[in-house]
């Protein structure tokens, strides 16, 4: 009794790229650190001036808060803790130039005819520390304006909520990507497998006897294991057709 199978079908390839791409995808997945993302809105009106006023006075004030000591000074605060793993190998200006500065944002998004809106975002992986920082900022910020000559009110619209859930990363999207560019590879690489492979896996059952019997073929040293017999037999048999 003789039985063809082919060693790997379509839909057992997709199955096991498809699963070895979303482990992979996974591990790289929780091997990311979560970042919780912490915002506050404010607000500057210039009495009796226009929008385009109050925006110099925040690049005015943007200055001074987003200034190079101003951020050393957070990262060297005690009270914040911040990246205390790369403080171990970089120095306080380093790591505030270039990881802190790279978390924080301060952008305008709107405002009314004398004045200009802008939201302060910070992310980080500590909850409290997003939130603490966004804080320390806001107060920054109103001391600064609260110093100003030109009379410009500074309001908090929407003052920092500790963040909940974390932002990033979208760890079902990454498993899932992992899935679909496992299995596709996966096919792919069946698909070229099977135009360069030469020959077909055939699985085949024999009784013990014609088992044995192709043994001692083998052992006589015509044949150099029970593939090359089965497979002359074959050919003698294709030759014999032809």
């Amino acid at each position: 009794m003789m039985q063809m199978t082919t060693w790997m079908t379509w839909r057992k390839m997709a199955l096991l790229s498809g699963l070895v791409g979303a482990l992979i995808a996974a591990g790289i997945a929780f091997s990311i650190q979560d970042q919780y993302l912490c915002s506050a809105s404010i607000s500057i009106e210039k009495q009796g001036g226009t929008s385009s006023q109050a925006q110099q006075t925040l690049q005015q004030v943007l200055l001074h808060v987003l200034s190079r000591d101003s951020m050393t000074n957070l990262v060297k605060d005690p009270a914040l803790g911040l990246y205390k793993a790369e403080r171990q190998r970089l120095s306080a200006e380093q790591v505030a130039n270039d990881i802190l500065r790279k978390h924080l944002r301060v952008f305008p998004y709107g405002g009314a005819d004398t004045g200009v809106r802008f939201r302060i975002v910070f992310s980080d992986p500590d909850r409290n520390k997003a939130k603490l920082v966004v804080d320390r900022l806001t107060a920054q910020f109103l001391r600064e304006m609260f110093s100003a000559p030109d009379g410009s009110v500074m309001r908090v619209l929407e003052g920092a909520i500790q963040p909940q859930m974390p932002v990033y990363p979208n760890r079902l999207a990454i498993i899932v990507i992992g899935l679909v560019s496992g299995t596709m590879l996966g096919l792919l690489s069946l698909a070229g497998w099977r135009r360069t492979r030469t020959y077909a896996v055939m699985t085949m059952s024999l009784p013990r006897e014609t088992k044995s019997f192709v043994d001692r073929q083998v052992a006589g040293g015509q044949y150099r294991s029970a593939a090359d017999y089965v497979n002359e037999l074959i050919r003698a048999d294709e030759e014999k057709h032809k």
